[in-house]
């Protein structure tokens, strides 16, 4: 198998910030063409995502590196006759703007299918094209919140979740919907929230309270794999630092009840109440991070380090599987995190962020589209704006 099975096809991209790039990201990982419409003035914001090395956003050369960049006023005609003019050849449309946006452009994508019947439109958006929710504004915290993502702890989330699951989600289901098309010949308008995919990622939530019979009604509560079982739980160690201490199965409980001396704990694995793990606080504390992770290592266990990130990706397993790698120019690069026969799905080496609207000409004539001269088109919202108008558009975004 190809390690580029989507190679041969066409996404179009209107997507903004951190889920629809990092769907769309995903896609040309794997091998898909991806055009990345772009508001002239200043493009997708996640350019000017902090922190920036030499004035380039690190974030965006995670996300955008082997994109093609074409710049278009949606708002003006001959942007969107562009856009059209792309979509006739389009596989995918991807889209991130709120629910009924599209339409007011003209777009709407019930009218977009109708005339390109082939065509899979995918909808990435907070709360979905639906219910009381759908108009609101969000952003991954509150999709968290609202979906019970949060209520386990009530703490601020060590990773956007809402946004990442979203992202996965949408690019799965555009990989089914292609997959379905090759036997249907018809496409489809995917809606696609990253609300619903926070919900459905709250599997241990939803069993938890079918089978317990405390309330849990009150976010800040804790559920077995949050902090409510002492024997899968973070511990601060001698040196201040932090294990991550795992043994779920009866078998490695008793392997380290017996390494630490401990043989009576044998019996409290599934002990209620603080005593136990109070117990297991103190004897964490009695030894640094180093000498806990040469003794996880001597006895095959489940427990490791809490890494940080420059040390989880100097980490031997890291350096191995290459998954995230430091390209020559000293930014990080992330591949596909899947091998298909042995083989990872990469970028050619040297891909990189494209300038705003860098290819703006030569997408649009490759797909039959001119608006004359390359001043004339800008004029008419096709191409970016450059100089005086970007840097105040950037400014006032700011």
């Amino acid at each position: 198998m190809s390690a580029a099975p989507l190679q041969g096809l066409l996404v179009v991209d209107l997507t903004r910030y951190l889920p629809g790039p990092y769907a769309t990201r995903l896609l040309r990982d794997l091998g898909a063409r991806v055009i990345k419409i772009e508001e002239p003035a200043a493009g997708d914001p996640v350019r000017d995502a902090p922190p920036k090395i030499d004035g380039r956003s690190s974030l965006a050369e995670l996300l955008l590196p082997g994109v093609e960049s074409v710049a278009l006023d949606l708002k003006r005609e001959a942007g969107r006759d562009a856009l059209l003019a792309l979509l006739a050849h389009a596989d995918v449309l991807v889209e991130s703007f709120r629910p009924g946006t599209l339409a007011r452009f003209g777009l709407a994508p019930a009218e977009l299918r109708a005339r390109l019947p082939r065509l899979v439109i995918c909808s990435i958006s907070g709360y979905g094209q639906s219910g009381p929710l759908a108009p609101r504004a969000g952003h991954d915290l509150t999709y968290q919140a609202v979906s019970g993502l949060l209520a386990p702890t009530a703490r601020m989330p060590a990773l956007p979740a809402a946004d990442l699951a979203g992202a996965w989600s949408a690019a799965l289901a555009i990989v089914a919907a292609v997959h379905a098309r090759a036997a249907s010949g018809d496409g489809v308008w995917i809606d696609a929230p990253l609300y619903d995919a926070a919900l459905h990622s709250n599997v241990m939530a939803w069993s938890a309270e079918a089978g317990e019979d405390r309330d849990l009604h009150v976010p800040g509560y804790t559920l077995p794999l949050t902090g409510g079982w002492h024997f899968y739980h973070l511990y601060r160690v001698a040196d201040g630092g932090y294990v991550a201490f795992a043994p779920l199965e009866p078998k490695h409980w008793r392997r380290f009840c017996d390494e630490a001396g401990r043989r009576e704990w044998r019996s409290r694995q599934f002990e209620k109440g603080p005593a136990m793990r109070r117990e297991l606080e103190a004897l964490f504390a009695s030894r640094s991070r180093d000498e806990w992770s040469e003794v996880f290592t001597r006895l095959d266990f489940p427990g490791e380090p809490v890494l940080s990130a420059v040390e989880a990706l100097a980490h031997p397993q890291a350096v191995e599987r290459d998954v995230v790698r430091e390209d020559a120019d000293g930014f990080l690069r992330a591949d596909f995190p899947a091998l298909f026969d042995g083989e990872r799905p990469a970028l050619p080496a040297g891909s990189s962020v494209p300038k705003l609207g860098e290819q703006t000409t030569a997408v649009l004539a490759e797909y039959g589209w001119s608006g004359g001269s390359e001043r004339a088109a800008r004029r008419a919202g096709v191409g970016p704006r450059g100089g005086f108008w970007q840097r105040l558009w950037r400014a006032l975004r700011r």
